[in-house]
Parts: structure tokens; C-alpha cells; sequence
């Protein structure tokens, strides 16, 4: 089930993902054993290409397809189904060893032009996401915004940004439907680069699902299929911006709390301030997210991961993988309580691998994400017990003891001081951490 949400996740971020998946040997399949399922069915589901072994000898092409999918240029999932006798089978394989990767398509010229002259409009949008978040890409952005004057703007999730203090500013669609439709509101030109138009995390009673003004020209100049770095310095030279505007330049946070109680005023800064150049932020904070996103935009360089597939249960794998992938780099996890408890399990494998994870835990003791869910839905004759499925007070999780049972360190800091000295310690000593913050 968790594995099953995240790789939903994983193809709504446009992660290159190859899963191998073990079936019954092939001459039992026939006999329905008790663990016999529906494997092609529930893997097509999560995945954009699945393909089963039928015949041993013929791994090294299906490999071979499933790492062509997976590595096309917008990033797929592939699901390999293999019969578990073909493991214990001695055959000889035909190695397939040349793998040609597809390349981003090229975007017709005429339409870059096109899109130059909506953003010349007065109140237009240059709306990019998926793959073209890094820096590169950001700046480039940055530069035609400069000389255009559009909003540059991405999506409410995001697969990967890089962001920080020196580096472009990006303003991002806020999460409800009817803040979304006013941030767009009065927009009349948005060009999309690597993402499509917004639209509601929910249908909601009364409101918008499509939430790009009706009077807007929207053009998708290119996908994550097409060479949006190559649309983007095209973009650029038509423009002929040689400057960043000062005003698309994250600057660096003021001050930084060094005493008092640790509050919702003083979490956010101090956070980013603490923040050190080159981390990385696996996201999943939801609600209390909002107490530290916005501070971080100012922290030192580094890049933020978020939950893109809204399946809850990502942030502490997803820090697993992003610590095993870069293992020099620091790893802080921004996790709410409630979806910490889907995938708890990624701390154990923290410790058994060592990994260089500070893990903070905001506990609200809640579900609030569902409880204001609910509420927007006009659910208003909730009895108490479907209101107690919202809580995790009773009884209370204690994310330190069941931290340091699965070997990770463990502190529920109250003050400033306190949290600094603990996160500080945890970042520059090896091996994982938990912060649990009481909010």
C-alpha cells in the first residue's frame, strides 16, 4: 500500500523509477495460491510501462526497454514482472548491451516566438515546472522576466527546486482553489514551460476546478518531453536581457532567533537560518509547512523536494533516497505527524544505513490537512466518532521513544537554544536524528 502511493508520487514528479517485481514461478501461477494477485493490473496502474518476462533469455531486453522508459526525457515509471523460478534457471542470456536513450523534442521556433510576444503583454505569466526548476533554467527565466516584465510562477508542488538566498525568485500557486484564482486572477497570457494549467487539489462545492482566468491566452509551449532549456535561452536572446532585475533576487534572512521559547515565530527563521548551504529539504510538513517554507526561500542555497502526488506517507523515504543518492550533502526531512506514521519504518533504515538525516517531526497530534478538507466539502454533520479519526492524541504518539526504538536520536527541544544546539549536532555528526516539535 505505502510502496504502492509513493510510486504514485514518484510518477506524478516525473521520477525516472524502475521497479522489479517478483511473481510466482511461472508454472505455479496456474494453481491461484494464496499470495496470487493481479500483479499486470495493479502495477499498470502506478506505472507508465509494465512489461513481464515470458522467457529467461529474454531479461536483458526487457531491462533494456524498462531503462529507455524510465529515462525518457520527462522521467517514467517501468514495472518489471519476473516469475521467480526464472532466478534458479540456468539459461543463456542475450545480452542486449546498447541502450539508446530518447532525447527532448525540440520546440518549433515559431512557437517560441509566439510565446515571446504574449509575455511582452501587459499582465502575462511565464509559468515553468517539472524538470526546468534548477538553477540553469531559473536564471534563464529570470532574464526574460527581467526584460518582459511578466510574473514567473510554478506550481503548488514541485518535484525539485533549487532556491535560496542570491538565487531567482519564484512565486508559487497557493494551495486552495479560491487564493489560486485570485493569484491568477487579471492574468492575460500565461505561457506554460514543463507544466500545464493549475487546477484544484479538490473539487469543491461552488468553486473553480480549472483556475486560469476564462478571458486568458494559454499557450504550453513545451512539456517535460520537449527541450524547455533550449525554448528557455531562445526565449532569453529574443529578449535580449544581459541583467537579472535586482527584484528577481532572493535576498538573505535577517534575524535569526538565538534565545526565547521555540513558537510558531521563531520556528520558521530560526529553521532556515540554521539551514546549511547545499542541504536537502524532503517536505511532507503540510500544514506546518507554513511556519518554515517561506523563511527557507531566504536560507542558504539548497534544494526542496515536495510532495507532488499528494499520496501522505513520502517525506522520510524520500529522504532515505535523496541521502543515499548524495551522500556529502545533508538531508533535513519537514514532516507532519500524521504522515510521518504511514512509512515510521524509514527511520530504522536511517540508522541501520547510517544515513545523515535530521528528521523534524511537527506534531500537531492531528490530521489538520483532512479536518480543513472536511470542512471545505461542507461536511458539517461530522458525528464524534468520524471527528475522532482526525486525532492521534488518543492515545498520544511520543515520536522520541519510538525514534530512538528504532535507533535514532531523538529531543523534543522547548527553546531556542535547545533546538539549535540539537540540530547543529545532528547536522555535523553522522548518522540520523529526530527533532519533535509540539505544535
Amino acid at each position: 500500500g505505502n510502496a504502492f502511493a509513493n510510486i504514485h508520487n514518484a510518477r506524478k514528479a516525473n521520477s525516472p523509477m524502475i521497479n522489479i517485481v517478483g511473481d510466482h514461478a511461472s508454472y505455479h501461477l496456474k494453481h491461484n495460491a494464496p499470495l496470487t494477485s493481479d500483479l499486470d493490473g495493479l502495477s499498470n496502474v502506478s506505472s507508465d510501462w509494465v512489461g513481464r518476462l515470458d522467457n529467461p533469455k529474454n531479461i536483458s531486453k526487457l531491462a533494456n526497454t524498462a531503462w529507455q522508459t524510465a529515462n525518457s526525457p520527462s522521467g517514467k515509471v517501468a514495472t518489471m514482472i519476473i516469475p521467480a523460478d526464472y532466478a534458479w534457471t540456468d539459461i543463456d542470456i542475450d545480452i542486449e548491451s546498447n541502450i539508446e536513450i530518447n532525447k527532448p523534442k525540440s520546440v518549433n521556433y515559431n512557437d517560441i516566438t509566439k510565446a515571446y510576444d504574449l509575455l511582452k503583454k501587459d499582465k502575462s505569466m511565464l509559468f515553468i515546472g517539472g524538470r526546468f526548476l534548477d538553477e540553469t533554467c531559473l536564471k534563464l527565466a529570470s532574464h526574460i522576466a527581467s526584460a518582459t516584465n511578466c510574473r514567473l510562477v510554478t506550481d503548488t508542488f514541485i518535484p525539485k527546486i533549487r532556491r535560496g538566498a542570491g538565487l531567482p525568485i519564484i512565486e508559487q500557486v497557493p494551495y486552495f482553489a479560491e487564493m489560486a484564482e485570485l493569484f491568477l486572477a487579471d492574468t492575460q497570457s500565461i505561457v506554460f514551460i514543463g507544466s500545464r494549467p493549475p487546477v484544484s487539489f479538490f473539487a469543491y462545492p461552488d468553486k473553480k476546478s480549472f483556475l486560469s482566468p476564462d478571458s486568458a491566452e494559454l499557450f504550453e509551449l513545451c512539456s517535460n518531453d520537449d527541450d524547455g532549456v533550449s525554448a528557455l535561452n531562445e526565449l532569453k536572446d529574443l529578449s535580449g536581457s544581459t541583467k537579472i532585475d535586482e527584484k528577481f533576487i532572493q535576498s538573505y534572512i535577517g534575524d535569526v532567533p538565538t534565545s526565547g521559547d521555540l513558537d510558531a515565530t521563531t520556528l520558521g527563521p530560526l529553521i532556515a537560518g540554521l539551514m546549511p548551504e547545499d542541504s536537502i529539504v524532503s517536505d511532507e510538513a503540510t500544514t506546518s509547512s507554513l511556519l518554515v517554507s517561506p523563511f527557507a526561500l531566504q536560507a542558504k542555497p539548497h534544494d526542496w523536494l515536495a510532495l507532488c502526488g499528494g499520496s501522505i506517507g513520502q517525506g522520510l523515504p524520500l529522504a532515505v533516497g535523496a541521502s543515499l543518492a548524495k551522500p556529502g550533502r545533508p538531508v533535513i526531512t519537514l514532516h507532519g505527524d500524521g504522515g510521518a506514521m504511514y512509512t515510521v519504518q524509514a527511520l530504522w533504515t536511517q540508522a541501520r544505513e547510517n544515513l545523515n538525516i535530521t528528521n523534524i517531526i511537527f506534531s500537531n497530534r492531528s490530521y489538520e490537512i483532512l479536518k480543513i478538507e472536511l470542512d471545505r466539502v461542507q461536511a458539517i454533520e461530522t458525528g464524534d466518532r468520524a471527528a475522532s479519526m482526525f486525532s492521534l492524541d488518543n492515545p498520544p504518539i511520543d515520536w522520541c521513544k519510538l525514534s530512538e526504538s528504532m535507533g535514532v536520536p531523538a529531543y523534543n527541544p522547548k527553546t531556542v537554544k535547545e533546538f539549535t544546539d540539537f540540530f547543529n549536532k545532528s547536522i555535523n555528526e553522522p548518522g540520523p536524528s529526530l527533532i519533535e516539535l509540539n505544535v
